[in-house]
């Protein structure tokens, strides 16, 4: 009884010491919550900061925001964060990382622009500029294309313009640092209008490119002066460099591809070059980026490798690294998909440096929140969405797709990386490259075995080629065989292109739709990761959602009645009803590519059937069940168009019927004075852009 009296009271005093500890479990369980939180930014802090900072960003471009309650926000911010920055408990954490958040919010909402709507003058008639050369002429298919700098007692400060030289007398001695006497009439640079087109003056703002010149013969002279500044010499020792290449690889085509690959200079490259390498998946390479700068830095680090002995080895190998690569960035032209490229080793070989454990990540976020202070608006660049996802993918999804292979044969173990490699890629950018480009190169795994081991094998002998380039006969030999080694790649991806399926065109996306891929692909990705079935509910109903907007976006296409009258060079007029259409142009076989790509791209967007082509100059009558075309007079649908010129036509739509009073609207698309016409009732295709014509609305 002693003993059970003993042990009963023994497990009272344990019981009464165990209440107290419950009290204390839930302190530890707070405090392992605040060490999570505070973890969190030390470890990637980057990824929080450059989130809410880029949210900020869009905030300011999407929305109106008033400065005044903004300010009052603020205030009141700062006022409760100095009240609670010194207490420690979990809930004054808590709202101190709010706190922070929406001030990194507003940070981003107020950061200020690089690129401003400029005030320009109206240049209403030809005057003279003073203009530099900041790039060397690039042949074109009838112009000769750069970049100018020009100064005018017009101007407020000097602009940067885009010029385009006739190839009528052309000086072929123009290059980067000449000074030229202008006496032109600029242009502001504007979109065509055309429906579903790439926005080129947005693409041409972010570059501080406002106007445009055309110079013909007589029009600019070529001055003694020779301009040297530091953002030229670039320019000039890459055009040397070109030269260079120039002398031993004789073939155009081998050597615009050469340049761009090692150099960055792609503006000498054919447009048929360019589409069989964007069909099969393989245009990353020619423009200079991650993939060309990581390459450069194996290369640099394999070869300054004897620099690491000694003490002070390491961080002098660091040291000439990092000036090495933004050498590199320097000749290449500090295009800003390198500079994100060099951005993110120079942190990476910085961390290393330091002998801290480098997290990826922080690396990748850091590197992009340095270029969004540089440049808030870098944001809205197509190559450095692309860049940044594609990386992110490698890092996050290549290691485990890499590991579902257990291989012992070196080669097959680097092959299959490589292929992994361009599967996570793919993974995770094909969103963005169905809502940008609407096609899906289906050979990108396959030209990815071509294309970066000879990429790499490029990089290697243009290096070699410089390097040698003092002796000539050398120089020569080894420039032939990078020739000839970029003559079997084109030759292997034009075979690629020829395959039936290389490429799958005409997908299109909604905004929407794009958000809701990606949310579909995190779910997945979690999903992976933790196991949890929530998450595979999760992408199942996104994808159920994805598939309902897609059949809300097919349903429009039934109803649709649409006139397009394009703004092209040869006169497009494209009627739609339903996903029936037609195309009246006055000769097909004399469209140029780009504006057969026009109507291509309105059928891809509206879900339309082939296009019916019908000829301008064709005699006789023509009769369809929504359209009857006697010889100058055309009914389609509710509308009448009647061919007045072959610059002109005049649109009638019968909205309430066809015994209603019609509203009538003259369409011009020449370029004559006749066409400066201005009122209501009369549209100047030149000036004002394509026009459209909805037939249904009322």
């Amino acid at each position: 009884m002693g003993c059970s009296c003993k042990k009963s009271e023994i497990r009272k005093d344990s019981c009464a010491n165990e209440k107290p500890n419950i009290t204390n479990i839930v302190t530890g369980i707070k405090s392992k919550k605040m060490s999570v939180e505070r973890n969190f930014f030390q470890k990637i802090p980057f990824i929080r900061i450059c989130s809410l900072f880029l949210i900020g960003i869009l905030f300011r471009h999407y929305l109106s925001i008033d400065l005044r309650l903004t300010g009052i926000v603020c205030t009141l911010l700062i006022s409760v964060l100095i009240i609670f920055w010194h207490n420690s408990n979990f809930g004054t954490i808590k709202i101190q990382n709010l706190l922070i958040s929406i001030g990194i919010v507003l940070s981003g909402v107020f950061y200020p622009n690089t690129i401003r709507q400029r005030q320009l003058p109206s240049f209403s008639q030809k005057d003279y500029y003073l203009a530099e050369v900041c790039q060397k002429p690039a042949e074109k298919a009838k112009t000769f294309q750069t970049i100018l700098l020009i100064r005018s007692r017009v101007l407020a400060k000097p602009e940067k313009v885009i010029a385009y030289f006739s190839k009528v007398k052309f000086d072929s001695t123009l290059t980067t640092g000449d000074q030229l006497i202008l006496i032109a009439k600029p242009q502001e640079i504007k979109n065509s209008g055309n429906p579903f087109e790439i926005d080129y003056q947005s693409m041409m703002h972010r570059n501080n490119i406002w106007i445009s010149v055309y110079l013909t013969e007589g029009t600019y002279l070529k001055t003694k002066n020779q301009i040297s500044r530091m953002s030229l010499k670039a320019e000039q020792y890459r055009d040397k460099l070109i030269a260079m290449l120039t002398t031993a690889i004789t073939e155009k085509e081998e050597r615009s591809v050469v340049s761009a690959l090692t150099l960055g200079y792609r503006t000498e490259i054919d447009q048929e070059t360019l589409d069989y390498f964007a069909s099969t998946g393989a245009m990353h390479v020619l423009s200079v980026s991650g993939l060309h700068v990581a390459l450069i830095y194996f290369i640099l680090g394999f070869l300054l490798s004897f620099i690491k002995r000694g003490k002070a080895g390491s961080a002098i190998f660091n040291i000439v690294l990092i000036l090495f690569l933004w050498i590199y960035a320097f000749i290449t032209g500090f295009s800003p998909a390198v500079q994100r490229a060099t951005v993110m080793f120079s942190f990476v070989i910085i961390g290393n440096g330091l002998r801290r454990q480098v997290n990826i990540y922080n690396s990748l976020t850091a590197s992009a929140f340095f270029l969004l202070l540089l440049n808030p608006d870098v944001i809205f660049d197509i190559g450095f969405q692309l860049s940044y996802l594609a990386v992110f993918g490698i890092v996050l999804i290549q290691p485990n797709l890499n590991n579902l292979l257990e291989l012992n044969n070196p080669i097959l173990k680097w092959f299959w990386s490589l292929f992994t490699v361009s599967i996570a890629a793919q993974l995770i950018t094909f969103p963005l490259g169905l809502f940008y480009f609407n096609q899906f190169p289906n050979l990108f795994w396959l030209s990815g075995f071509v294309v970066i081991p000879v990429t790499t094998l490029i990089i290697w002998l243009t290096l070699a080629f410089f390097i040698c380039s003092p002796f000539h006969s050398l120089a020569i030999v080894i420039g032939v065989i990078i020739e000839k080694i970029t003559h079997l790649m084109l030759l292997a991806l034009k075979a690629m292109d020829a395959l039936p399926l290389a490429v799958t065109r005409g997908i299109v996306l909604t905004p929407f739709q794009t958000w809701l891929l990606f949310g579909c692909i995190v779910a997945i990705l979690i999903f992976a990761h933790s196991r949890q079935k929530v998450w595979l509910f999760t992408t199942l109903s996104i994808y159920l959602l994805f598939q309902i907007t897609e059949l809300q976006e097919k349903t429009k296409t039934f109803n649709q009645n649409k006139v397009f009258v394009y703004n092209t060079k040869n006169p497009m007029i494209h009627l739609i009803n339903g996903r029936t259409s037609y195309l009246l142009t006055n000769d097909f076989l004399k469209l140029s590519r780009s504006e057969k790509s026009i109507f291509e791209k309105v059928g891809y967007h509206l879900s339309l059937k082939p296009t019916r082509i019908i000829s301008n100059d064709s005699s006789g009558n023509n009769r369809c069940n929504d359209l009857i075309i006697k010889k100058k007079c055309i009914q389609f649908t509710n509308s009448l168009i009647r061919r007045i010129s072959a610059n002109q036509v005049d649109l009638a739509i019968y909205r309430q019927g066809i015994s209603s009073y019609p509203e009538i609207q003259s369409i011009y698309f020449g370029n004559s004075s006749f066409g400066k016409q201005t009122g209501n009732g009369w549209y100047n295709i030149k000036k004002q852009g394509a026009f459209f014509a909805d037939l249904n609305k009322k």
